[in-house]
């Protein structure tokens, strides 16, 4: 899969996440807590169901490991040659505290080495790629 040719399509992706997330903060959303103490909002899973559902359509054969998804073995990962790594609010804190500075994050390694990647800043309306 040559990876540059699906990069639009990710960020159209991410970008609909992005919107979604939005949305969210400009509401009365609630926080709830994992596991591991950190908070998690409604945006943090609307943004990693758009992505993973989207991800999917684009490359069902590619493994995906998100921060808000299920937890996956390391014995079943260090299996994996190539997979998405996706973190659907990379500053979930600074969401719940109203400060402006979060995104989403969509990236790819090979063979352990990140072939592409983009972060999405909602708020400011800006996607870098890599």
């Amino acid at each position: 899969m040559h990876y540059s040719s699906i990069l639009p399509d990710v960020i159209k992706i991410a970008d609909e996440a992005s919107e979604k997330v939005l949305h969210i903060y400009q509401s009365d959303f609630k926080v709830n807590y994992k596991e591991d103490h950190s908070p998690i909002t409604a945006a943090d899973i609307a943004s990693h169901d758009i992505i993973v559902k989207g991800l999917r359509q684009i490359s069902r054969d590619i493994p995906i490991l998100s921060e808000e998804g299920a937890e996956i073995p390391w014995e079943e990962r260090k299996k994996w040659r190539r997979f998405w790594l996706i973190d659907p609010i990379d500053g979930t804190k600074a969401f719940i505290s109203g400060k402006p500075i979060f995104g989403t994050l969509v990236g790819v390694t090979d063979y352990g080495v990140p072939i592409a990647g983009m972060v999405d800043m909602p708020i400011l309306d800006e996607t870098y790629v890599g």
